[in-house]
């Protein structure tokens, strides 16, 4: 390592240390918000100094008090005033919606069957979401279930998901949740894309039924029934990534047919053509279809994505580089 070993500690330790989890170190990195101070070359272990805890403690307190990561990476880029300004417009934004919610929130009643929970969101938010998920959904006659959205409510998340089999997308919102179980339903995207989008809503269940509820309207959400595939085990079984890419989400040609992509030290070609990004990992070459890759990048969150690639003939994987709660899986095809 160095002559000074003992001044590293390994990511569980600084993980103990700071408050942050593994995951979150590891997704830091990624992003380059929190790099470790050193990386064995042969294990790939991280490694983090001491000197790094107030930065992380920093990063920590600003992920608390639900700051998103572009600002948190403008808040440790600028000097003490910059940052301190952005940080009272941050606190400024809560305010205006913590009351805003409050407000709301004296018309909300619990709505039929209590044994299930209620959530509590920005309507805002949720169309959002729905927008960004919902163009990952069927529209085939062979499996309608795929044609729905999932919408899972468990605790303070509210989780949208859809695939087409070709794609899947996943969005995790936070949410004030009432008591009761948890629940999940699978809803008409139709029916989810003609629904209020302002101030707060209510996501309610019964044992057949979901409601929206903004400003004091309810909305019957229009069910598919079926049983939707278990993404999370999608998700948990891909394969370790090979090739990274960070690059702006406008590298897809707005064309139709089948996309060659090239990424490796020479840096990244689609369909021959350079383009600006940045690229660690193994020389790869995938193909896509184009209309399909240009849909999950369009559903993305922000200006820079960063792309997983783990074989030619795996899902790769597609993340904002600003908001990791924005998940996308894209199949290739054969070249």
């Amino acid at each position: 390592m160095t002559d000074s070993a003992e001044e590293f500690l390994t990511i569980g330790a600084f993980a103990r240390a700071s408050g942050l989890t593994p995951s979150a170190l590891r997704f830091y990195d990624d992003c380059a918000l929190l790099v470790p101070a050193f990386i064995d070359a042969k294990s790939g272990y991280r490694y983090y100094s001491r000197a790094q805890f107030e930065r992380a403690n920093i990063i920590r307190q600003l992920r608390d008090i639900g700051m998103p990561l572009d600002k948190v990476a403008s808040a440790l880029a600028g000097d003490g005033a910059a940052a301190v300004d952005i940080v009272d417009r941050h606190v400024d934004d809560l305010v205006a919606r913590a009351r805003a919610a409050a407000e709301a929130a004296i018309s909300i009643r619990r709505l039929f069957d209590e044994r299930y929970c209620t959530a509590t969101l920005s309507a805002v938010e949720f169309a959002s979401a729905v927008e960004q998920v919902a163009s990952a959904a069927g529209t085939g006659e062979e499996f309608p279930v795929l044609r729905g959205v999932l919408v899972e409510v468990d605790g303070g998340t509210v989780t949208l998901t859809a695939t087409d089999r070709y794609r899947l997308t996943t969005r995790s919102l936070v949410a004030q949740s009432s008591p009761g179980a948890a629940w999940s339903r699978i809803a008409s995207v139709g029916s989810l894309g003609t629904l209020p989008a302002s101030g707060n809503c209510v996501l309610t269940a019964t044992d057949d039924a979901m409601v929206f509820e903004s400003e004091g309207v309810q909305h019957t959400v229009d069910l598919v029934d079926g049983d939707f595939p278990d993404w999370r085990t999608i998700i948990d079984g891909l394969a370790p990534t090979a090739t990274r890419v960070v690059v702006q989400r406008d590298f897809v040609p707005l064309d139709s047919g089948t996309l060659r992509i090239d990424a490796g030290q020479d840096g990244l070609t689609v369909e021959g053509v350079a383009v600006p990004a940045r690229v660690t990992g193994s020389d790869m070459t995938v193909f896509f279809d184009a209309a399909v890759l240009q849909a999950a990048v369009a559903s993305a969150v922000g200006p820079d994505l960063m792309l997983d690639i783990a074989a030619p003939d795996r899902p790769m994987l597609v993340r904002s580089a600003v908001d990791g709660a924005l998940t996308t899986l894209v199949m290739p095809v054969l070249g």
